[in-house]
């Protein structure tokens, strides 16, 4: 599941409608909860999420979006680096 707030690429193997085509292959914002295909005779079955992308709202299917971030990280925290070791955050 991809959480509200999470940053996504759209896979450039997305077809949209013209207007959605704009946001393939692009960073969007997820904006809302996952649920199930609008209307399953003419969309593809399975997960949509509403994304946000230059202040416009489309749906997408699950399998077309990366998560790039995770908005529940907490700022500070060591990040795993190659080869088992921690990299400290930046004292400041």
């Amino acid at each position: 599941m991809i959480r509200i707030g999470t940053l996504c690429y759209v896979v450039d193997s997305c077809t949209a409608s013209p207007a959605t085509a704009r946001a393939v292959g692009r960073i969007v914002e997820v904006c809302s909860p996952p649920y199930d295909a609008p209307n399953p005779w003419q969309y593809l079955p399975g997960t949509y999420y509403d994304v946000l992308f230059e202040g416009w709202t489309f749906y997408c299917h699950a399998d077309k979006l990366r998560p790039i971030s995770d908005p529940d990280v907490e700022v500070g925290m060591g990040v795993e680096a190659p080869m088992g070791r921690e990299i400290e955050p930046a004292q400041g």
